[in-house]
């Protein structure tokens, strides 16, 4: 039986904003390439409604153990994270112990106008406001104080394969109106065609994995080489393809790596994502080193009361 997961890639960026406390200053890296990390306009909103608590694993009726809270390292990394992706923990550097011991439950309401608004939101254009409103909370609630740096870390760079690009420009998913009202989801049958902007993961009992996407881009799937195929470990990825359109994915397919491998020195005993990417698409994975934005923790507190 394959366990589907499935990733909407959506490119538009709308950040509704409400006067709160802003707490740090973008750097504007002058290379296009850099991985960068996430930077709302100021000033920031922030949630109407907050609370802060000790995360308490619950048990549930069958007896299995309900997992789940986060690190505060875990919420910065997510709150600093572009609306389409995650940057990785490699990208947060410093800060005390404790936000990588303690476990808490973190949850945020925003005020009744603008909750409405983000109903009329596309889910990036949600995404970077929650992750806005997660950066004032951090601001707010802890006291965090953060500053912004390039610096030279290990990545993966894709770059055109000796042959070049096998990539055929398709059209771009149609921009939602933003005065329309919300549409219902995009109905899907599993092994039908995939709605536009869609992108779907499959893994098999063996750990074999396929991935299927109708009108995706760059962006798409570097998310999917971030979040998905567990080869990437920490390292950020830069795209240096120079490929700006959409496109499709009818199937690429690769096995699981090794426990010794990584995606650019794959291990001999099967296909490997980056040896599928250079065939289906033209592009090499390149382990390299590379210009990564990275948040600083200059200082943090543990929360304020609820």
């Amino acid at each position: 039986m394959l366990r589907v997961r499935t990733l909407v890639v959506l490119c538009s960026l709308l950040v509704l904003t409400a006067p709160t406390l802003a707490f740090a200053q973008a750097v504007d890296p002058s290379n296009s390439a850099i991985a960068r990390v996430f930077h709302p306009p100021a000033p920031l909103p922030s949630y109407d409604v907050a609370t802060i608590k000790p995360f308490v694993p619950v048990t549930a009726p069958n007896g299995m153990m309900m997992l789940g809270g986060s690190t505060v390292r875990q919420y910065i990394r997510n709150a600093f994270s572009p609306a389409s992706t995650q940057i990785t923990s490699s990208q947060v550097i410093g800060g005390p112990d404790w936000i990588d011991k303690e476990k808490l439950d973190i949850k945020g309401k925003p005020a009744p106008d603008l909750e409405v608004a983000m109903k009329n939101m596309t889910n990036e254009e949600r995404t970077a406001q929650n992750r806005s409103m997660q950066q004032s909370l951090l601001a707010e609630r802890f006291h965090l104080k953060v500053h912004f740096e390039v610096r030279e870390m290990p990545v993966y760079i894709l770059t055109p394969a000796k042959g070049g690009l096998k990539i055929k420009a398709v059209d771009a998913p149609p921009v939602r109106d933003p005065n329309a009202p919300p549409s219902p989801p995009t109905a899907f049958t599993p092994g039908g065609p995939l709605p536009a902007g869609m992108m779907m993961i499959m893994m098999k009992p063996n750990g074999e994995r396929s991935m299927k996407a109708h009108a995706t881009d760059m962006s798409g799937l570097l998310n999917l080489l971030r979040n998905n195929s567990g080869e990437a470990g920490d390292r950020p990825i830069i795209d240096r393809t120079g490929f700006t359109s959409h496109f499709d994915v009818d199937d690429l397919s690769w096995a699981p790596l090794s426990a010794n491998a990584d995606i650019a020195n794959p291990a001999p005993d099967g296909p490997s994502l980056a040896a599928a990417l250079e065939e289906t698409f033209g592009i090499k994975v390149v382990a390299s080193k590379g210009p990564v934005e990275v948040v600083v923790i200059d200082s943090i507190d543990h929360p304020t009361d609820n």
